[in-house]
């Protein structure tokens, strides 16, 4: 059965609405009174007139308050965009790329700006219009029978995970601690991964409806043929396959894609653990990369350090630590007793028939025996123990209890698909303005994301742990870490570079913080999963092989180097 959630009439309305009669004087008064960036094209205000006549005016954003919104993000300095375009549907955005090219003004797609700690919704550089894709929120398709959906950029994890649940539909969603918010699309075409066995996401898709630089548009993999049965459940089509192309890059703009959905097992059983010594974790990953192996543990599994967990519970105690940072450890250390947390903190889940859980939560168990005891639970068993506790902390006990059993409860509603804004409260871990009890907006927050990928042993944890634990504190910040299984054989770590936005010497202790810890970790061969506007120059210099080969594959599409100029170009 195949089921979609198209956008309301009004977004299908056809490009070409002409403009109101006073669009040039009204834009060319904007760039007069008010200024557009000085690294404005020349054919800006001839772009704009162009893409009113296409979008109708109230797509094309030009006030400040607009401009300001769009060029603030969680790094210490974003970049400045000359106008937001808001279209609607895949004829819209060829018609503003062909608009683009004709007058020669770079454009800067996103997908919903959520781009957390990686340059959030900013261009690579000052002048550049955002084409915002949040307008394109159709769910084409949803094939409950081969389990796979069909997306649009502005489709959210929200969207899509609540569709399926209020469809009735035995599927589940690998959802990122992105918030319900965040595009499916704008993660998959970064690499992201979330927490399923699904949780390679970019590896779980099928098919990509792309608009090219020119305006052409064009299908991946068998859909490329008209005919083509087997577009969404066959990725690789007939050919060179070139999807990849269009993940990380800048050759063209996605405008919908599809992707694997995984069938509701019979039974998602999680699993936990903590340790209190931090030397554990090279024995934790060893094991847990065997199990993975031999494909007993499927889902991606996430290991947290006691910072990370507790930032995602309050913001930095400075009465406690008198206002001295980093956290002295002193601090932590009764911090980790409140919170009832270990030095390491691991959760994943097995999934599929019973028996077959079953078996597999017995070698998990005696994987894990010599490190710690392993906690099992399904949302039975949860559901359960939190009505216990609730019960015995009314009566005045096991308080700490059962609060722990409720922040449980977010991670293991991700584990099967559905997201939560709980685990965005980290990014305002030393920023001085209350966070609300609902979470907070990371843009409005201080954070940088240093993401290297680390073989799965012992030696790789031993080498870059200390060095990020180092580096960090000697620029006064905590290390607020996870790892995470992204395959059987390789973690990605996420070190979060937490500061207050608001304070100056911080901000600069932050950027300084991040060149010396990426410039530590790539000489020593560990480079990030994916980049941002702090990235990309970094990596430039590293001068990888390819650098030359993706030159003239960018020449070939985009000869007037107008789609997102700067981005991934290395």
């Amino acid at each position: 059965m195949a089921l979609s959630r198209f956008n309301p009439p009004a977004a299908e309305r056809s490009p070409g609405a002409a403009a109101s009669s006073d669009t040039v004087a009204d834009i060319e008064t904007w760039v007069d009174v008010l200024g557009a960036p000085a690294t404005s094209p020349p054919g800006l205000v001839g772009a704009l007139v162009a893409w009113s006549q296409a979008l109708g005016r109230e797509h094309v954003l030009t006030s400040l308050n607009t401009i300001d919104r769009f060029s603030r993000c969680t790094l210490p300095c974003g970049t400045r965009a000359a106008a937001v375009l808001r279209p609607a549907n895949t004829a819209d955005v060829q018609q503003v790329v062909r608009i683009a090219t004709q007058y020669g003004v770079p454009i800067h797609p996103i997908s919903r700006g959520k781009n957390w700690g990686y340059g959030d919704a900013c261009a690579m550089t000052d002048g550049q219009t955002i084409v915002d894709l949040s307008r394109m929120n159709a769910i084409r398709e949803v094939n409950s029978e081969l389990a796979y959906a069909v997306v649009e950029p502005g489709v959210t994890q929200g969207e899509l995970s609540s569709f399926l649940r209020e469809q009735e539909l035995p599927l589940w969603l690998d959802v990122t601690g992105a918030g319900p918010d965040a595009s499916i699309v704008g993660n998959t075409l970064e690499r992201g991964f979330g927490h399923t066995p699904y949780g390679d996401h970019f590896a779980h898709t099928c098919g990509l409806e792309v608009v090219l630089p020119e305006g052409d548009l064009m299908n991946t993999g068998f859909g490329a043929f008209a005919s083509a049965k087997a577009g969404r459940v066959f990725p690789w089509g007939v050919g060179p396959w070139l999807d990849g192309l269009f993940t990380q890059s800048n050759l063209g703009v996605v405008t919908a894609l599809g992707l694997s959905l995984l069938r509701a097992p019979e039974q998602c059983l999680a699993f936990a653990f903590s340790v209190k010594d931090e030397s554990c974790l090279g024995e934790i990953v060893e094991r847990l990369r065997e199990l993975r192996l031999h494909d007993v543990v499927r889902s991606s599994v996430h290991i947290a350090n006691d910072l990370r967990v507790i930032s995602g519970q309050r913001q930095y105690p400075w009465d406690m630590a008198a206002g001295a940072t980093p956290l002295p450890d002193s601090v932590r250390s009764a911090l980790r007793q409140e919170a009832s947390v270990g030095a390491w903190n691991v959760m994943g889940a097995l999934y599929g028939p019973k028996p077959l859980v079953a078996a597999a939560r017995q070698l998990v168990r005696r994987a894990f025996a010599p490190v710690a005891r392993v906690l099992f639970f399904d949302e039975r068993r949860l559901k359960l123990a939190q009505t216990i506790l609730n019960w015995l902390s009314r009566a005045g006990v096991a308080r700490q209890l059962a609060a722990k059993a409720a922040a449980v409860r977010s991670p293991f509603e991700m584990l099967r698909g559905i997201p939560s804004a709980s685990h965005l409260r980290g990014a305002a871990w030393r920023s001085r303005t209350p966070a609300s009890a609902e979470g907070t907006n990371p843009g409005d927050c201080g954070l940088i994301w240093v993401s290297p990928v680390l073989p799965a042993t012992r030696a790789a944890c031993d080498e870059v742990l200390p060095l990020v634990t180092r580096i960090l504190t000697e620029h006064q910040f905590e290390p607020l870490l996870t790892l995470t299984t992204v395959n059987a054989r390789a973690l990605c770590c996420v070190v979060s570079i937490c500061y207050d936005r608001d304070d100056e010497a911080e901000r600069h202790r932050a950027a300084a913080c991040y060149d010396e810890l990426f410039t530590a970790l790539a000489t020593r061969g560990y480079l990030p999963y994916r980049g941002g506007l702090q990235t990309m120059s970094k990596l430039a210099d590293l001068q990888p092989d390819s650098a030359a080969t993706m030159a003239r594959i960018k020449a070939a599409l985009d000869p007037q180097r107008i789609l997102s100029p700067g981005r991934y170009e290395f």
